[in-house]
């Protein structure tokens, strides 16, 4: 699990158990700058490109509360609303709390996120 922290606010991340998702713990924590894409997800940029294992992404349907990495780009998202699948995404966890997505979503503007293990 990991904590994302911001406005005041934080939000529980259960992690799978990819290689992608290890690689991006291994990063952690994290200080980042979150902004609105496409009016369906917050993205944030990374140090380094993770590491992705064979299977990472294979056969994933987006689903609204993912985190992700967006790997032709580089960075990670969280979907706030329904997107397609699409190649290239890989699924690193899934938010936790009934509120957490719609936290998320009310933030407007570009904000500061921080990103550690949970306790």
């Amino acid at each position: 699990m990991i904590k994302l922290r911001f406005d005041g606010q934080e939000i529980l991340v259960k992690m799978d158990n990819s290689t992608s998702a290890k690689s991006f713990l291994a990063l952690l924590p994290l200080k980042v700058k979150a902004e609105d894409y496409a009016g369906k997800e917050k993205i944030f940029s990374i140090p380094r490109r993770l590491e992705t294992g064979a299977g990472d992404g294979a056969n994933y349907n987006p689903q609204i509360g993912d985190l992700f990495y967006f790997s032709p780009w580089g960075n990670i998202g969280i979907f706030y609303d329904k997107q397609p699948p699409y190649n290239g995404l890989i699924r690193l966890g899934i938010l936790q709390g009934a509120d957490s997505v719609s936290k998320l979503k009310a933030q407007k503007s570009d904000f500061e996120l921080e990103i550690l293990r949970a306790e």
